[in-house]
C-alpha cells in the first residue's frame, strides 16, 4: 500500500527577497539530497511571488531527520518569504494536521528540486 509522508508549504515572497529565497532554497535542496529518506523536495513560484514547497519522505522517521535541515535554514527562509499555509501528507499526528488548512490551487512555475 502506498504511504505518503511529507507536507506542502505555501508562502508569499517578501519584497526584494527573490535572490535570498532562491539561495536558501537551493541550500536546502542540496542538503536534502544527502538525506537518504527524502524522496522529493521541490519548490515552485508564480510571477506574483506565491510559493509552494513540496516535500515527501520515505517514512515518518525520515521526515523528522529532514526537520533538522529546516531548523538550520529557518531564520533565512522566513526572512525571505512568509509562510501562509501548510498541508501535511500521510499518517502524521492529528494534532499537527488539525493546525493546517488545505492548500488552494495556484499558478506556479518550477524553480528547483529533485525526486528520487
Amino acid at each position: 500500500m502506498f504511504k505518503n509522508f511529507g507536507w506542502i508549504v505555501e508562502a508569499k515572497l517578501n519584497a526584494g527577497e527573490l535572490e535570498n529565497f532562491k539561495a536558501v532554497m537551493n541550500s536546502q535542496v542540496e542538503r536534502a539530497k544527502t538525506e537518504p529518506g527524502t524522496l522529493n523536495y521541490q519548490y515552485y513560484m508564480s510571477d506574483d511571488g506565491d510559493i509552494m514547497v513540496y516535500e515527501r519522505f520515505r517514512d515518518l522517521e525520515a521526515s523528522h531527520i529532514h526537520i533538522q535541515n529546516w531548523d538550520d535554514h529557518a531564520e533565512r527562509w522566513i526572512a525571505a518569504a512568509t509562510p501562509t499555509r501548510m498541508v501535511h501528507l500521510g499518517d502524521l499526528p492529528k494534532e499537527l494536521t488539525d493546525k493546517h488548512a488545505a492548500l488552494s490551487p495556484l499558478l506556479l512555475k518550477p524553480l528547483g528540486g529533485f525526486a528520487k
